[in-house]
């Protein structure tokens, strides 16, 4: 299991590895996700040093975006910059990068200059591997982002199921003999 450190919290090289202490011995995960590249590297490394493995996260960095989400990697630039941080990341030694809603030329490309896993997040099906917020996937945000396939409207049944509970309650139907000690 992987957590994000939220934001603010990996300001410093001390903040971030006290941050990163109480993250794991608080949720019991096995590592540390950073938002950034080169401008984090000093707070990946002394994490690695300290045995904390990180996963690294390129792209759309949702905890400083501001405004509308926007794809990256589109300009020679952009594209430029995100496999520098890539490779800065992974000779850093993160286990894995996060590549969010980057080009789809620019994460196939990233993903073939590593040796280490990209994992997606509307990034295209060039990465490793995939991953969804799963309240997003489920239905049960309003959420309307590009990448963001909702798999089945589970909040249609999550709604379905408190009206039945609401009625069963009003009609004393709920809970019967079995339900009660």
């Amino acid at each position: 299991m992987v957590v994000d450190m939220p934001y603010n919290t990996y300001k410093s090289n001390k903040s971030t590895l006290k941050n990163a202490k109480k993250i794991i011995k608080e949720t019991k995960c096995d590592a540390v996700k950073l938002e950034g590249g080169k401008k984090i590297i000093g707070q990946v490394d002394i994490l690695i040093k300290n045995k904390i493995p990180v996963m690294g996260h390129l792209g759309l960095l949702p905890q400083t975006a501001k405004g509308k989400f926007k794809s990256k990697g589109k300009t020679e630039k952009e594209k430029k910059q995100l496999i520098n941080d890539a490779l800065f990341l992974q000779k850093s030694g993160v286990f894995a990068i996060v590549l969010e809603c980057i080009k789809t030329s620019t994460a196939k490309e990233i993903t073939k200059s590593l040796k280490i896993p990209t994992i997606g997040i509307g990034s295209s099906v060039n990465c490793d591997g995939q991953v969804l917020v799963t309240d997003d996937l489920l239905g049960i945000n309003k959420t309307n982002i590009k990448f963001v396939k909702k798999f089945i409207n589970l909040k249609k049944y999550i709604n379905i199921g408190f009206k039945k509970f609401v009625k069963e309650v009003k009609t004393k139907k709920y809970p019967s003999k079995i339900y009660s000690y």
